[in-house]
C-alpha cells in the first residue's frame, strides 16, 4: 500500500517511514532556538496536520518485525492536528513546531512525545497512553491540557516551558493517573500547574522547576497522590503560591532551597497532608505564610535554615498547629517575621529550634506550642523570639534547652511554661536573657530546672513566676541576674535551691504599684525572692547572693540547710530578710554586712543556729517572737546577744532567753548561760510595776537572783565586820568594869560579846541570846536597827532566790 497521490514528496516519505517504524528527520533546525516564522521552513520540511492524523489513526500496517511508530524531526506541522477520540499509533516528534494546537482529547495511545518541539499547546485531556508521555525541553504558547489523563508510564514535562499568561492555567494535570513518575525537572510555566486529585504512582520531580502566577496558587495540587516521593531539592522558584493541601505522599517531600513569592498571603499549603517518610524544605526563601495545619509526618520535617519574610501582620508566619512527626521537627536557624504556631502538635522525637530567629506581633506569641507533646527534647540553644515563647501544658518527655537564648516580650509574659510537664531538665542558663516574665506557674520539672548565669528582667513585675512549680532536682540559678521578683511561693523542690552568687535586684514597691493588679495571694511589692509556703528538700543556697530588696522565706519547709552566708542583703526596703515560720536543719545566717534593715525569724524552727557579728542589724527591728532553735554555733559574745535579744522582743517573753540558755549550756558554755538566764529574770521584773520592779532590783543587787550567791554572803559579812568593828570600839562601857552596851537585866545577861551579839542581829531566825540581852542607846541603837533590818532583807532574798533555783532544778 503506498501513500495517497495528493501528498507531498515530505508526506510520501513519512509514509514511508511509517511503515519501516524508522525515523523520518526533514532537517529543520530545532525550533527552540530559531524563528518560528513560515519562512523559516522549506517545502521539503512542512507536513500537513491532515496527514499525521491519517497516518497516526488509519496508517498502512508495518513491514513484518517494524514497529508501529510515527517518529519526526525537524518539520512544521500546519493545520490542526484533531485526532479527539481516535485511537493512534505511538508517535515522537523532535524539534516540531505545529501551527494549531494538537487535539487529542479522548484519545487511547501507546505512547506519545513531544521533544524539542514549539507548539500553541496541547488539548489531550482524558487521553488514555498505555506507555509514557514525553513532553521534554519543549515550548508551549498556550495551555497544555491534560486533565483526566491515564498515563501507563512516565509523564515527563523535563526543561518545558509553557506560556499560558498569568492569570490562566499553563499545564492542566487534574484527576490525572501517572502510572510512574512524573517529571518537571527544570520546567517553567508562565501561569499555574493544576493538580487536583492527581496520583502519581512513582515520584514527582520538581528539581530547578519554576512556576509563575504572580498573587495566585502557581502550584495547585489540593489531595495530590504521590506513590514515591516529591524531588524538589534543587531550586524551586515559584512566583505564586504552592497548595498541596490534603495530599498524600508514601516517601518523602523535598524542596530544600525552594524559593516562593506570594507576600501578605498563604505561600505554602501543607494542611491536613501525610507525609510518610519526611518533610524537608532546607534554606527555602519564603515570601508570605506556611501552613502545616494537622499535618502527618511519618519521619522528619526540616525547616532549618529557611527565611519567611512578608507575612501579612497577625498570621503566622508557620502554622503547623496539631501537626503530628513520628520523629523529629528541625526549625533550626529559621528566620521568621511572624509567628511559629505548633499548638497542640505531637513529635515523636525532638522538637529543634537552636538559632532559630522567631518574631511575633503585638499580642501574638512569637513560639506558641501551647498543649503540645515532644517525645524527647526539646533543644531551642541561641533561639532568639521577638515576643513570646508559649509552652503552657505542653508535655516534653527529654530535655527542654533554652541555653543563649534571648526571649523578649516587653512587660509581658516572654517565656510561658506554666502547667508544663518537663520530664528531663529545663536548661536555660548560659548567656540566656528574658525580658518579661519566666512564668513557670504549676509547672512540673522531671530533672534539673538550670538558671546558671541567665539574665531575667522584668523590673516592674515578676521575673520568674513559679508558684507551685514543682522539680524533681536542683534549682540552680548561681550567677542569674534578675530585675524584678522571683516568685517561688508555694513551690516544692526535691533536691537544693541555689542562688549562688547571684545578683536579685527585685522589684520596686512603688514601680510594682503602678497598675499592678494585687496578688491575692498575698502581698509581694518589694521584695527580690518571695518563696512563702515552699519546700526544699535539700539546701537553700545564697552564698555571695546580692539582694537588692527583701529576701521572703516565709513559712519555708527546707530539708537540711538555708545557708546565707557571704550574702548582701537589701539595702532598699523595709525588712532585708523575712523568714517567719521557716523550718530547716540548719539556718547559716552569715551575711556580708549587717543587715540595714529588718530581720524577722518569728516562729521559726531550726535545729541548728549559724551566725556571727555581721547577722543581726544594729538598728533596724528584730523579731524572734516564737523563734526556735536546738543547737547555736557562734562566735557572737553573749553580751551582745542579748542585746539582741532585748531588741528582738520588745515585750518581754522568757521563751527565747530559755532557748538560748539551754543552748550555750549544750554547747558547755555555763558561765553565758547563766549570764542569760540572770539577764531574764531581771528583764521579767524590769517589765512589771514599780513596786515589784524595786523588789526586783534588790535581788539583784543582793543574790543577782540567785546566780550570784556570794554577792550575798559579802554583803553579810561586810555588815557583820562593820557592826563587830562599831560595837567594839565605838561604844563606851555602861558600867566601869562591863564594856560593851548596858545589859537589860544587870543580873541576867550573857558575857559581852561584839561580834556574837552582831551576828544574832544579823540573823533574825536564830536567837543567840545576845539580841535581847543589850540595849544600845544612842548611835548604836541606830546601827543595831540598821542591822536588824538588813539580816531580813537578806534572809527574805535569799530565800526567794533559793525557791526559784530550786524550781528551776
Amino acid at each position: 500500500m503506498s501513500a495517497p497521490a495528493d501528498w507531498s514528496p515530505a508526506e510520501q516519505r513519512l509514509w514511508t517511514a511509517f511503515t519501516h517504524g524508522t525515523q523520518l528527520d526533514l532537517g529543520g533546525l530545532s525550533p527552540v532556538v530559531g524563528s518560528p516564522n513560515g519562512e523559516y521552513w522549506g517545502e521539503d520540511q512542512i507536513i500537513r496536520a491532515e496527514a499525521l492524523a491519517h497516518l497516526l489513526i488509519h496508517g498502512p500496517e508495518q513491514e513484518p518485525g517494524k514497529p508501529p511508530r510515527l517518529i519526526l524531526k525537524g518539520a512544521r506541522i500546519t493545520g490542526r492536528f484533531d485526532a479527539g477520540c481516535a485511537e493512534l499509533a505511538s508517535f515522537l516528534f523532535i524539534e516540531c513546531v505545529f501551527d494549531q494546537t494538537p487535539f487529542m482529547n479522548d484519545a487511547k495511545l501507546q505512547f506519545m512525545g513531544f521533544q524539542k518541539c514549539r507548539l500553541p499547546g496541547l488539548d489531550a485531556a482524558r487521553i488514555r497512553c498505555d506507555g509514557p508521555v514525553w513532553l521534554d525541553d519543549t515550548r508551549f504558547f498556550g495551555p497544555v491540557v491534560l486533565e483526566d489523563t491515564e498515563i501507563g508510564g512516565d509523564l515527563r514535562i523535563k526543561a518545558t516551558t509553557v506560556d499560558a499568561g498569568h492569570d490562566r492555567v499553563a499545564i492542566q494535570l487534574d484527576a490525572a493517573h501517572v502510572a510512574n513518575h512524573l517529571v518537571l525537572h527544570g520546567a517553567r510555566t508562565i501561569g499555574a500547574i493544576s493538580m487536583v486529585n492527581l496520583r502519581a504512582d512513582g515520584n514527582l520531580v520538581l528539581r530547578d522547576a519554576h512556576f509563575d502566577m504572580p498573587g495566585g496558587w502557581a502550584v495547585h495540587a489540593p489531595r495530590l497522590v504521590v506513590g514515591g516521593s516529591v524531588f524538589g531539592e534543587s531550586g524551586i522558584r515559584v512566583t505564586g503560591g504552592v497548595m498541596l493541601g490534603g495530599s498524600s505522599v508514601a516517601g518523602e517531600v523535598l524542596l530544600d532551597r525552594i524559593e516562593i513569592s506570594r507576600p501578605l498571603e498563604m505561600a505554602l499549603d501543607l494542611d491536613h497532608s501525610r507525609f510518610a517518610l519526611g518533610f524537608k524544605c532546607l534554606n527555602g526563601r519564603i515570601h508570605g505564610a506556611i501552613r502545616l495545619h494537622h499535618m502527618i509526618v511519618g519521619c522528619q520535617v526540616d525547616l532549618q535554615n529557611t527565611r519567611i519574610t512578608q507575612v501579612k501582620k497577625g498570621v503566622d508566619a508557620v502554622r503547623a498547629d496539631h501537626l503530628e512527626v513520628d520523629g523529629t521537627a528541625v526549625f533550626a536557624d529559621v528566620d521568621l517575621d511572624g509567628p511559629l504556631n505548633l499548638h497542640g502538635a505531637k513529635i515523636a522525637c525532638n522538637l529543634i529550634l537552636s538559632g532559630a530567629k522567631l518574631r511575633g506581633v503585638e499580642k501574638q506569641a512569637a513560639f506558641n506550642a501551647d498543649g503540645a507533646r515532644i517525645g524527647n527534647h526539646l533543644i531551642a540553644r541561641d533561639c532568639t523570639a521577638d515576643g513570646g515563647v508559649v509552652l503552657t501544658a505542653a508535655e516534653i518527655e527529654g530535655n527542654t534547652n533554652f541555653i543563649d537564648a534571648t526571649l523578649r516580650n516587653g512587660a509581658a509574659v516572654a517565656f510561658d511554661l506554666r502547667r508544663a510537664i518537663l520530664k528531663g531538665s529545663l536548661q536555660a542558663g548560659g548567656s540566656l536573657t528574658v525580658t518579661g516574665t519566666m512564668a513557670l506557674t504549676n509547672a512540673s520539672v522531671g530533672v534539673d530546672l538550670v538558671l546558671r548565669d541567665a539574665t531575667l528582667t522584668n523590673p516592674r513585675g515578676k521575673a520568674m513566676a513559679a508558684t507551685g512549680l514543682q522539680v524533681a532536682g536542683d534549682l540552680i540559678a548561681d550567677r542569674c541576674t534578675t530585675a524584678g521578683l522571683i516568685d517561688l511561693a508555694g513551690s516544692a523542690i526535691k533536691g537544693d535551691l541555689r542562688l549562688v552568687d547571684a545578683e536579685l535586684k527585685g522589684l520596686s514597691a512603688d514601680e510594682a504599684s503602678r497598675g499592678t493588679v494585687v496578688d491575692p495571694k498575698g502581698e509581694w511589692r518589694g521584695l527580690a525572692v518571695r518563696c512563702t509556703g515552699a519546700r526544699v528538700d535539700g539546701d537553700v543556697d545564697l552564698r555571695g547572693a546580692q539582694l537588692h530588696r527583701e529576701l521572703g522565706l516565709n513559712g519555708v519547709n527546707v530539708g537540711r540547710t538555708v545557708r546565707i552566708e557571704g550574702t548582701h542583703l537589701a539595702a532598699e526596703g523595709p525588712s532585708a530578710l523575712t523568714a517567719d515560720g521557716l523550718v530547716a536543719e540548719t539556718l547559716v545566717l552569715k551575711p556580708a554586712a549587717p543587715p540595714v534593715h529588718a530581720v524577722s525569724l518569728a516562729s521559726a524552727h531550726v535545729t541548728e543556729l549559724v551566725d556571727g557579728a555581721a547577722s543581726w542589724p544594729s538598728t533596724a527591728p528584730i523579731n524572734l517572737s516564737g523563734f526556735h532553735y536546738e543547737r547555736l554555733d557562734s562566735d557572737l559574745p553573749v553580751e551582745d546577744r542579748l542585746n539582741l535579744l532585748r531588741r528582738a522582743t520588745p515585750v518581754y517573753a522568757a521563751g527565747p532567753y530559755e532557748k538560748l540558755a539551754a543552748c550555750l549550756e549544750l554547747a558547755g558554755q555555763d558561765a553565758d548561760a547563766r549570764v542569760v538566764r540572770h539577764a531574764s529574770i531581771r528583764r521579767s521584773y524590769q517589765a512589771k510595776n514599780p513596786v515589784i520592779r524595786l523588789w526586783g532590783n534588790l535581788q539583784d543587787l543582793v543574790v543577782g537572783y540567785g546566780y550570784a550567791p556570794g554577792r550575798a554572803l559579802a554583803i553579810s559579812v561586810l555588815l557583820l565586820l562593820g557592826a563587830g568593828l562599831w560595837f567594839t570600839v565605838g561604844v563606851t562601857g555602861c558600867l566601869p568594869a562591863s564594856p560593851g552596851l548596858c545589859p537589860v537585866k544587870a543580873d541576867e545577861h550573857p558575857t559581852w560579846d561584839a561580834w556574837l551579839y552582831s551576828l544574832d542581829l544579823l540573823i533574825p531566825l536564830v536567837d543567840l541570846g545576845h539580841e535581847k540581852a543589850w540595849d544600845p542607846l544612842g548611835v548604836s541603837k541606830l546601827v543595831a536597827l540598821a542591822l536588824t533590818m538588813s539580816g531580813w532583807v537578806l534572809t527574805t532574798v535569799v530565800i526567794a532566790a533559793a525557791g526559784r533555783t530550786l524550781r528551776r532544778s
